[in-house]
């Protein structure tokens, strides 16, 4: 044990994130985006003033709109209204601004400031929004952007068409490739960050100051590059467009390996992951189980169990989305699966562990 560590003084954000304060099992149900990605695809690297010239990305920064929250602590809410609005856009190929309230005023801490980067992920799947044509965000007070009293039923009827179907964490904060291999994926992320004193700029600068604001901002799809030889992407923030970089920032890699990235979240639905299912089903795996798998382990056994939950189905599609191939990492995902098998093959009690009679019930699958 690092005895140093131990007498470390905790950084608590002030700012428009709260620490994330759920019980270790709360956790446990976490979608990891480790669980779903086994390898990393060879990134392009390529040069800032390649990348910012292409046509695609000259498109995207000119039709994206900059939020700005002036002085409301809802830049969590501004980061995940700007990503349901790319991916609307990359959908529909016009921007339509999306309503930050409906997310501020959704949030469990109501009525103080700031928000907990799983409510975002929440609301992201379960709440939506909708656009902002509909539904202004008035950015002047916090007590106005919390009162949803005339948000009517039939915009929460609408916003259920802007919200996603699953979100992913990213936690490996120090290894910037895990963020570009995602945006490389054409997926906008939603970053929290601290920094400190004279730190957030237009290219940003890590200083020997003590981090004390949190704040949110979203990464842009297909934006990663070299910047004065660092690895580098670029974000938005919600600070308007009359800051920074039009509105956005250079984010080098110091920042993933200083700890100033402290997670990410990414949306997409499970069954769009699940890719490469189709080519297990003939042949289907086969497979003698001999040990309880359960949360937590990271081995080929689980890789198997993993295989073997991506040829099954329920009315929600494969119980495992196999995205490139088996992680072998029993996450919440794996867990949810399980459960899942659990339920459709009467198998009780539906807990996730794989004990006895779920092993007993594979090995009669898979033999």
């Amino acid at each position: 044990m690092n005895l140093k560590n131990l007498f470390k003084p905790k950084v608590k954000p002030i700012s428009g994130v709260l620490e994330d304060i759920r019980p270790p099992e709360e956790k446990q149900k976490d979608f990891l985006t480790e669980e779903v990605l086994a390898m990393a695809a060879p990134l392009n690297w390529q040069d800032y003033n390649t990348w910012k010239v292409q046509p695609k990305i000259i498109k995207m920064l000119n039709d994206l709109v900059v939020y700005n929250q002036w002085y409301v602590g809802s830049c969590a809410s501004q980061a995940l209204a700007l990503l349901l609005a790319i991916k609307n856009y990359i959908e529909d190929k016009v921007f339509n601004k999306v309503s930050a309230k409906p997310i501020y005023g959704g949030r469990r801490n109501k009525p103080l400031p700031g928000m907990y980067a799983d409510d975002i992920g929440n609301i992201g799947i379960k709440i939506g929004s909708v656009f902002e044509s509909l539904y202004l965000s008035p950015n002047d007070t916090d007590a106005n952007m919390s009162d949803l009293s005339d948000y009517i039923t039939a915009y929460q009827s609408m916003a259920k068409v802007l919200r996603m179907k699953n979100y992913f964490w990213l936690y490996d904060v120090t290894n910037i490739d895990s963020f570009a291999q995602i945006l490389a994926l054409g997926e906008p992320i939603i970053l929290t960050i601290l920094f400190g004193d004279g730190e957030w700029s237009s290219i940003p600068e890590v200083k020997s100051v003590v981090p004390k604001w949190g704040h949110m901002i979203t990464a842009l799809p297909d934006s990663y590059f070299m910047y004065g030889g660092k690895k580098a992407i670029y974000v938005q923030d919600s600070h308007g467009k009359e800051n920074y970089i039009g509105g956005r920032h250079i984010l080098t890699e110091e920042w993933f390996t200083k700890n100033r990235v402290v997670c990410g979240l990414w949306f997409e639905d499970l069954n769009n992951l699940a890719v490469f299912n189709e080519q297990l089903l003939n042949p289907r795996p086969t497979y003698n189980f001999t040990n309880d798998l359960y949360f937590g382990m990271k081995n080929d056994e689980v890789k198997m169990l993993q295989k073997c939950l991506a040829t099954e189905q329920d009315s929600e599609g494969y119980l495992f989305p196999l995205y490139q191939e088996a992680t072998g990492l029993f996450g919440g995902i794996t867990l949810k699966a399980v459960k899942r098998f659990q339920s459709k093959y009467g198998i009780e009690p539906v807990a996730g562990y794989c004990g006895i009679k779920t092993r007993t019930k594979l090995n009669e699958l898979f033999k």
